[in-house]
C-alpha cells in the first residue's frame, strides 16, 4: 500500500517537472528522494518475500 502511494507521489512530481512547474528545482529534488525511498521499500518487500519458508523449499 505504501509503495503504491509513493508511486502516485512520484508520478505527480515527475508530471510537475515535465510541465515546467519546477522553477527552483525543489520538485526534482523531491523526485530523487521519492525514488530512493521507493527503492528501499521495494527491496525490503522483495527480501521479506524471498526469505519466506515457501521459497526455501523450492
Amino acid at each position: 500500500m505504501q509503495i503504491a502511494a509513493l508511486h502516485g507521489l512520484l508520478d505527480f512530481a515527475i508530471s510537475e517537472c515535465l510541465g515546467g512547474n519546477d522553477a527552483d528545482g525543489t520538485v526534482l529534488e523531491g523526485t530523487v528522494v521519492l525514488t530512493r525511498h521507493i527503492r528501499r521499500k521495494f527491496r525490503h518487500l522483495t527480501n521479506a518475500l524471498l526469505s519466506g519458508d515457501a521459497v526455501k523449499r523450492d
